[in-house]
This record gives C-alpha cells, structure tokens and sequence, in this order.
C-alpha cells in the first residue's frame, strides 16, 4: 500500500476522515495531528512533521484561506502574494528533499471559496498555485470551482469552513486525485 500524506489547514482537516475511509485497504492515509494553518506554517512544520510520520508516496496539500485573510484589518492580505508564491515554490521542493524523492507525487488542492467578504482574492491566490505547481510538475485539485458551484450550501454557517455536503465534495475531488497515482 502507498503512504498518502494530506497536509493543510482547518479544511484538510474536515475532509481526512472521509478521504482515510475511502481510502481504507488501498492506501495509508496519515497527516500531522495540527492544523497547517498558512502556507509558512506548513513550509517551517515540514522540518518536524515529516521524521515522525511514514515517508509518503503521494502528498495532497492545502493551505490558503489563512494566507488570504485579513485577520487584523490592516487593508492587507496576512500573506501577501508574492511572499505566498515563493512559499508554494518553497513547499514542492522542500517536501521533495526531506523526502529524498525528487519525483515525489504532489497534489496541490486549490483553496475553497468562503462566503466572507475579507477574502474576494482567492481566486488570484489559487492563479498563483496553479502556476507555480504547474512549473514545478505538480498535479493541481481544484477544490474551488466545485465547492463554489453551490456556495449557499457547500460552505457552513461561519461563512469560511466546508458543510457536510462541501466536505462531502471535498473529500470525494481529493479521493479521485489519489486515486490516479495509486
């Protein structure tokens, strides 16, 4: 059986229980027990998650929501875009080289669309991934158009955070693009 590694934030963490049992039987599905939070804590994190976990086969990322917001009014994204696209730059190879895998398989999941007002650029973010995943052989997940075909009911009453139904869709988009590398 393959090591799946998921890595994330708050969404990834809804979505692994699902994608683990789908998975059951077919693949090892493990992640660090904390939220990724933004793409920085993610890159800084990979230096102490990946000695204590099982070396990955295949890895499916996510991180986005954090970098975007404005969490302390500032007129500001907490990460800016150009800091967030060499961190996603950063994150390929560095899990490439702790792994010692330089044809490790990565899936990078584009981030999920919220009903928040203070996050409208999460489209330029996920540009941003695609772009940069693309240049680097990186398989994309685009997680955002399907969760945003039906905003109303995929995202939760906090306005930020997946339904039962959204992380249902997750889940299932995240299985699938496993599924093709096992």
């Amino acid at each position: 059986m393959k090591n799946v590694l998921l890595l994330g934030d708050s969404i990834r963490m809804m979505y692994q229980p699902l994608v683990k049992e789908k998975l059951e039987g077919r693949a090892n599905v493990y992640s660090p027990a904390e939220n990724g939070r933004w793409s920085g804590y993610t890159l800084h994190s990979l230096g102490v998650w990946l000695p204590s976990l099982p070396t990955p086969d295949i890895v499916h990322w996510n991180n986005g929501i954090w970098d975007v917001g404005d969490d302390y009014k500032e007129g500001r994204h907490f990460y800016p875009p150009e800091l967030y696209e060499d961190t996603c730059r950063r994150i390929f190879k560095i899990l490439r080289q702790l792994t010692k895998n330089p044809d490790l398989k990565i899936i990078a999941a584009t981030t999920t669309p919220t009903a928040n007002e203070a996050y409208t650029d999460i489209p330029l973010y996920n540009e941003i991934l695609c772009r940069v995943a693309k240049e680097n052989g990186v398989i994309v997940n685009d997680l955002y158009t399907a969760i945003n075909e039906n905003l109303e009911e995929n995202i939760g009453p906090d306005h930020l955070h997946l339904s039962r139904k959204g992380t249902a869709i997750a889940a299932d988009l995240v299985v699938a693009a496993i599924e093709k590398l096992l």
